[in-house]
């Protein structure tokens, strides 16, 4: 059996989260005992990465492997260099692509594989995994699946889990911690592995655990997030069902877009050469219903599920109470001064959320609102210049310090204190979690990422759109024009290099999506139709597609899975804070 060099009296605790300085903590668990991880990019360098595991196998002893799971190019040279430089072994999901699978088949070493039921676990033993790793509620089939499968089990465990230790007198063959709770546990394994991991003084004073104070929860009217964020609703198709659905389970505010829902579900649309026809097609309402049952069905209970809606497309209203009665939780729309929400939302329990870029345009919201409604914004957006797609701000003021966001928030702050105290939620360039606790403590009741959850499995993008931002350059990012007349961030592509030759796709106007382009005249001075192009983007056309993406898009370069990012945004790796909720990961 390839595993036999792993496998030992102890159970095998493999590293299952990446804290800052993850190369260092890989080498550190792999010294301690443990079987340390390198998660891989999704498009690597190859020098960049034998160096990182030259590096890695230098500064302890013990077994260092990969983890191949979000590697999109390069599969066969990676692991051709793994086996050269002395990895012990690789870390992948179960459903791999054909270059993948073919690349593994000729790979001699061993292979742990995350599955999450017993279709996967069966998947990946065919496909030639030499052991499983089981996720969320598999483990509870344990004796099941040994009785099926004769490769070592294994189970990847967080605060959420339940029935791990009675498995590991099971039969199990380890476990993958996925943070540094379970370590503080009596059993001797666990024990063993802290005490080495603390004498080798991974970070400052020799503590594990993550750095600084846990981030505060996010109360928006009647909802309660064990975590203060949202993620961005990223249309034509970004973040549908899937995306929005995992990041509430995950106890953030997960965003449906209602743009183009007619892509997601075609059943019932009218379709004419190849776009929905009109409005009432193209944002759909039945799919969008169905986008939102199947989103909170995935969130479980957890976390919260929103709609983000922009002002400027045609029959607003119409969306609007679509999403009302399809179970949206909360409203969000920017794009123009959402003055009739309130209205069209009635006496429905569901939060509502302008997005703006002024404090002007607080003002005004909040005045209307009230004297029309009497009603306050539940919480309000804040986007700064640095936020992927259309701006609020003309092109000189993205370039102008006066218009960051941070010279923006406490404006915004002060105007909000007039009027109430629901959260200021701040959007533009936040990246990590440094981002965030530096604008909490500015006066920041939350953030909304958007560029951040493209890289991630869950994103309902196609594989060729997360490509495009995971090979994006800095300077690959910029502002451009848009049919609706405000200014937008994306990645140039042939797209753009298409529209400046003359060449680009016809402009017919067949959705008719936006007021402000006024049935394609918008289209023709900016040189393309918005709704069509976003759609190509969404279903991977690289050639004729419209990528959007934050100004540090730049920096996405690893394909995770949602879990692992909100546990590395929040520094609560093993989710303890919804420990009492158990395990749906």
């Amino acid at each position: 059996m390839k595993l036999d060099g792993l496998l030992s009296e102890h159970p095998l605790l493999i590293q299952g989260w990446h804290p800052d300085d993850s190369d260092r903590f890989t080498a550190a668990w792999a010294s301690a005992g443990g079987l340390g991880v390198l998660r891989m990019p999704a498009i690597p360098d190859l020098d960049d990465v034998r160096a990182r595991v030259r590096a890695a196998l230098a500064q302890g002893s013990g077994a260092i492997g990969l983890d191949i799971k979000g590697l999109l190019r390069h599969m066969r040279e990676v692991l051709a260099m793994a086996q050269r430089e002395g990895v012990a072994f690789l870390v992948h999901g179960h459903d791999l692509e054909p270059e993948a699978r073919s690349a593994l088949s000729k790979c001699d070493l061993p292979r742990l594989a995350l599955v999450a039921d017993e279709g996967a676990a069966e998947q990946a033993i065919a496909e030639g995994a030499d052991a499983l790793i089981l996720e969320g509620t598999l483990i509870a089939r344990l004796a099941r699946l040994k009785a099926r499968i004769a490769q070592p089990l294994l189970a990847a465990v967080d605060a959420r889990t339940r029935g791990w230790r009675e498995a590991l007198q099971g039969g199990l063959a380890g476990i993958q911690l996925r943070g540094p709770g379970v370590l503080t546990e009596g059993e001797s394994p666990f024990r063993r592995l802290r005490e080495a991991l603390d004498a080798f003084r991974y970070s400052r004073g020799g503590r594990i655990e993550p750095e600084g104070p846990p981030l505060p929860q996010l109360r928006i009217r009647h909802l309660e997030l064990p975590y203060p964020i949202v993620q961005g609703g990223m249309g034509v198709g970004v973040s549908w069902d899937r995306l929005a659905g995992t990041v509430a389970s995950h106890g953030c505010l997960g965003i449906v877009s209602a743009i183009g829902t007619a892509y997601r579900h075609p059943e019932g649309v009218r379709f004419v050469e190849g776009r929905p026809l009109g409005p009432v097609n193209l944002n759909h309402g039945p799919a969008l219903r169905r986008i939102l049952r199947d989103a909170r069905e995935r969130a479980g209970g957890q976390g919260a599920i929103g709609v983000n809606i922009l002002g400027a497309i045609r029959e607003f209203d119409r969306v609007v109470k679509e999403s009302v009665a399809g179970g949206a939780q909360a409203i969000f729309s920017g794009a123009g001064l959402p003055l009739s929400l309130p209205e069209l939302v009635g006496e429905a329990e569901v939060a509502l959320v302008p997005i703006i870029s002024s404090a002007r345009a607080l003002r005004i919201i909040c005045s209307a609102w009230r004297r029309r409604h009497g009603r306050l914004p539940d919480a309000v957006v804040l986007e700064g210049p640095e936020s992927g797609g259309h701006q609020g701000f003309s092109a000189e003021q993205c370039e102008d310090p006066a218009f960051a966001l941070e010279a923006l928030l406490p404006q915004v702050l002060e105007e909000r204190d007039r009027w109430g105290d629901f959260p200021v939620i701040v959007a533009g360039g936040i990246w990590d979690h440094g981002d965030i606790q530096r604008v909490l403590a500015l006066g920041a009741g939350g953030v909304q990422m958007g560029t951040r959850f493209v890289g991630t499995f869950e994103c309902d993008a196609a594989r060729s759109f997360k490509e495009v931002l995971l090979a994006a350059r800095k300077e690959d990012i910029e502002l451009m024009g848009s049919p609706v007349g405000m200014p937008a961030r994306g990645v140039r592509t042939e797209l753009q290099r298409r529209i400046q030759a003359g060449t680009a796709p016809p402009i017919k106007c067949i959705s008719n999506c936006v007021v402000p382009c006024d049935q394609g005249k918008g289209a023709a001075k900016a040189g393309y139709c918005i709704a069509d192009r976003l759609s190509d983007a969404q279903r991977g056309k690289t050639e004729s597609g419209l990528f959007f993406s934050g100004s540090n898009g730049w920096r996405l370069k690893e394909l995770v899975s949602v879990r692992e990012l909100v546990g590395e945004l929040t520094r609560d790796f093993a989710f303890q804070r919804l420990a009492g909720a158990g395990s749906r990961i």
